[in-house]
């Protein structure tokens, strides 16, 4: 018996929740879809809900930690049949298992399954999904606290930090700026920002309080996404002027964006009794790790 599972370890939000299991001490198992970021990974495709089950069933974890799934939000709009098997049928029919073993379960979603303006959105909030993709996460949400009643259901947003794949929205501003390429940005959507690290950090903290149900988990300042790359491109010396501000409505999106969006994360502070970091330090951070070589 393993002290957690990892069902999708190779990116950026699994490999953090690995170093913060390594961190403390824990035994961890983890899965890869298509790149074994680390060794030891076992290949596994959630789209196979019987094979999804058994590696819970398998392994016994005593915490399984779920942050895989289909995050292409046009992708979803042009699949929805793909987009509700890995966001809400796969996580359902983990749950099953974890339900079945008694396992602590850990689930990720997103503050896509609310609307276009209102936020930010605290854990009560009405969700008014705009597309494909935040209707399927609602239901997996649903679906999974259904299942597995204790489970956890942290809603974040635009998570960002070192990881080994170098994908996130950072790794590509760097390469872009970096390579003298200009970059538009929406200046009129905002949210939160989530650094990887912190969101490991508090996903242990949080089950192993015990806790249950849905709570936000994200950074605690709202930060427009146009502001949010000029702050990085401060942080990690590359040319502002680089980065060029454009409506949304002028970007021919597939999948519409909530636009004045965020998270409320009063709850999640109140039970940490840490903050986590805010855009600036985020980035600051990352930048510290990468210079030292750090890949996540």
């Amino acid at each position: 018996m393993t002290d957690a599972l990892i069902l999708g370890a190779s990116g950026q939000v699994g490999r953090a929740l690995a170093l913060e299991c390594g961190r403390r001490g824990l035994s961890w198992a983890g899965s890869y879809h298509e790149h074994a970021v680390d060794p030891g990974l076992f290949k596994l495709d959630l789209s196979d809900l019987d094979a999804a089950a058994a590696a819970v069933k398998d392994l016994r974890p005593a915490r399984v930690f779920l942050p895989s799934g289909w995050t292409w939000v046009d992708g979803c709009e042009d699949d929805p049949a793909r987009s509700r098997l890995l966001n809400a049928l796969a996580p359902e029919a983990v749950a099953r298992a974890c339900a079945e073993l008694g396992s602590s379960l850990v689930c990720y979603s997103t503050d896509y399954v609310f609307g276009e303006h209102g936020g930010p959105y605290g854990e009560t909030a009405p969700p008014v999904p705009l597309g494909v993709y935040g209707r399927d996460k609602l239901e997996g949400e649903a679906l999974v606290l259904a299942a597995c009643p204790g489970a956890l259901i942290l809603r974040t947003a635009v998570v960002y930090g070192p990881e080994p794949q170098g994908k996130n929205f950072i790794y590509q501003l760097r390469a872009r700026l970096g390579a003298g390429q200009s970059m538009t940005l929406p200046s009129d959507q905002a949210t939160s920002s989530t650094y990887n690290r912190d969101l490991a950090r508090a996903s242990l903290d949080l089950v192993e309080r015990g806790e249950h149900g849905i709570f936000n988990a994200a950074g605690p300042e709202v930060i427009g996404r146009y502001a949010f790359g000029l702050l990085a491109a401060e942080v990690f010396g590359l040319d502002p002027g680089l980065l060029k501000p454009a409506l949304t409505a002028d970007l021919a999106q597939r999948a519409r964006r909530p636009l004045d969006a965020g998270l409320r994360i009063d709850k999640l502070v109140a039970r940490l009794g840490w903050t986590p970091s805010g855009p600036r330090e985020g980035l600051e951070r990352m930048k510290l790790e990468l210079d030292r070589g750090g890949k996540g």
